[in-house]
């Protein structure tokens, strides 16, 4: 199967370049090579006949600093770009990474638990005076809302197959919330590989932690985390 990888050469990138590189031909599309995602005519040509996408190029997490144009333009129109490329190359599936940063995992955002796929967003449920966060954790956390709205839409209309992974913090504890990276990885190969229909399908991918429940990608995906280091003989 040929898949077009973004973001090939950051740390999820990598890694399952690294565990899978034999399993697939592999095509990558990462900034660090010059491949910008909004170059819409670039984009187009490199996923010509790939099977499938990985995309895993964002701004991975709240930086200081960074504006809400700067994740709109790099999480969300790039996304869209993504989805664009893929409609116009008659891709199969769209695999992308999304965040446990979906259900409100910031640091002062509130979030309820237990989290399952059906969690509302932070717009539909919170006020803004419930919100303590800073700007950048909130832009981050709409963009990759919105990012993943735009993944449902082509999804939801029988575009592309689309699936949304909701990784959480990959190799550590982050508000009791965490994924390793072999647990992601193994997400990647298994979104990769259904051999059914995925017409919009979200997963939280994330380690075996009491308050997010995980069994809909157990039951569907086949997904077995492992039980990370970092997690033994700890209460999480």
């Amino acid at each position: 199967m040929k898949i077009l990888v973004t973001g090939h050469k950051g740390f999820l990138g990598s890694e399952f370049l690294e565990k899978y590189r034999n399993d697939y031909e592999i095509v990558g599309y990462d900034l660090q090579d010059g491949d910008e995602l909004l170059d819409y005519d670039r984009l187009q040509q490199v996923m010509q006949n790939c099977e499938q996408v990985v995309h895993l190029a964002a701004i991975p997490k709240p930086v200081e600093g960074k504006t809400f144009e700067d994740y709109f333009d790099n999480n969300v129109k790039a996304t869209l770009n993504v989805a664009k490329a893929a409609l116009e190359n008659k891709v199969k599936r769209i695999v992308y990474a999304s965040s446990t940063t979906i259900y409100g995992i910031e640091k002062g955002i509130p979030f309820a638990t237990p989290i399952t796929e059906s969690q509302p967003f932070v717009s539909q449920y919170l006020l803004a005076d419930q919100l303590s966060c800073r700007d950048v954790d909130l832009s981050y956390h709409m963009s990759k809302v919105m990012a993943e709205q735009i993944i449902a839409w082509y999804g939801l209309n029988k575009k592309i197959q689309t699936v949304a992974l909701r990784f959480g913090p990959i190799n550590k504890v982050f508000l009791g919330t965490s994924v390793s990276i072999n647990n992601a990885t193994q997400a990647i190969k298994l979104a990769l590989d259904y051999s059914g229909e995925l017409w919009y399908e979200a997963f939280s991918i994330v380690d075996e932690i009491a308050h997010i429940d995980i069994s809909k990608a157990k039951r569907i995906l086949g997904y077995h985390p492992e039980m990370p280091d970092y997690l033994r003989d700890k209460n999480i």
